[in-house]
């Protein structure tokens, strides 16, 4: 089907250069190629080269840009400029190359000899390919640009849904009730780990709602919080959580509350007890965090699981071409979560 497709692209974009080709031929020559065999095989073979020259060299580096602009993240006002740049210099060259070539094959003599005659057909070439080209530029253009309005939507729909992801879990009647339990308890024991548990309960709350509205934050910053966050969960269940935080390097961006997400869901999801106890490992990989449980799956969950993290996926799709990476085997339950430093828009 796609053979078939480019098939019939290729020879409806032959008959379109033929068409304009010949019409500027017989402008140019007159009506009397039409009259003599050697002269219509002449400005055939003409007009197809130069046509065709245009048309597949603009188109290529049309699909060059593209890729350039998917790579390295270009806004569609950007390309728009490097279209319109790039089409008029490869215009300009393909224009004088084909006919510095040509026309002594053609007709016998060089573009020197007839200079004017040359500078206004190529003028005249210019203007077809700029106008021919600049109706694909200005449609890629208007679709790219929809296209990103719609994904920025998208991406802000989805940033909500993780903020009320973070805030869910500490509204949770089931967190709630066992942070009370926690304190309760906590009280009557160890009045200093009771104002501990406190503070690191206000800094989670506080972090949650001053990161609400950022896109991105630095990593340093997440990782500051999840140490409260861990630390929280550690003084609820003792040695029955062992997590590992082994990160030298901070540099770079990360979507913020994503690793809360993840810790939370490893804590939320698996059985944490004195016969079972948790082992969490934090550590970086190159341009990956990367979190690892081992998996100890609670038999009655909660709630339906995975939203959380299909949330963080769908943002780092928007923000990197760089996937979320999501591995579990009878063991472990890994994420690779991507180090942002080239953000696409």
């Amino acid at each position: 089907m796609k053979t078939k497709r480019f098939i019939i692209t290729q020879l409806r974009d032959i008959a379109i250069i033929m068409v304009i080709g010949l019409t500027l031929s017989t402008i140019f020559g007159g009506v009397g190629l039409w009259k003599s065999m050697d002269m219509f095989k002449v400005a055939t073979i003409y007009s197809f080269t130069i046509g065709f020259s245009l048309w597949k060299g603009n188109q290529l580096v049309g699909l060059l840009l593209e890729k350039y602009y998917k790579t390295k993240g270009v806004k569609p006002a950007k390309a728009l400029l490097f279209d319109i740049v790039g089409t008029f210099l490869v215009s300009v060259l393909i224009i004088f190359g084909v006919n510095y070539f040509l026309f002594p094959l053609a007709y016998g003599i060089t573009i020197f000899e007839n200079i004017q005659f040359f500078f206004l057909l190529g003028i005249i070439l210019l203007f077809i390919s700029l106008f021919i080209s600049s109706v694909f530029i200005i449609k890629d253009y208007f679709n790219n640009w929809l296209k990103a309005s719609v994904n920025e939507e998208k991406f802000k729909r989805e940033a909500l849904n993780q903020q009320y992801e973070a805030l869910k879990s500490y509204v949770n009647p089931h967190f709630l009730f066992n942070s009370l339990s926690v304190l309760s308890s906590l009280v009557e024991e160890d009045t200093q780990k009771t104002q501990e548990f406190i503070k690191q309960l206000s800094t989670n709350y506080r972090y949650v709602i001053e990161q609400k509205d950022k896109e991105i934050i630095p990593l340093e910053v997440e990782l500051n919080f999840i140490k409260s966050f861990i630390r929280l969960h550690q003084i609820r269940h003792g040695e029955n959580l062992n997590v590992e935080l082994d990160i030298k390097d901070a540099s770079g961006y990360i979507i913020p509350l994503s690793l809360q997400i993840l810790l939370e869901n490893c804590f939320k999801h698996n059985i944490i007890s004195e016969e079972n106890p948790l082992y969490v490992k934090i550590w970086r990989d190159d341009n990956h965090i990367i979190v690892r449980n081992n998996l100890q799956i609670r038999k009655t969950m909660r709630e339906s699981g995975g939203v959380g993290l299909e949330t963080i996926q769908k943002r780092y799709e928007f923000l990197t071409d760089t996937p979320l990476k999501v591995e579990k085997d009878r063991e472990f339950f890994t994420v690779k979560t991507p180090v942002l430093r080239n953000i696409k828009s």
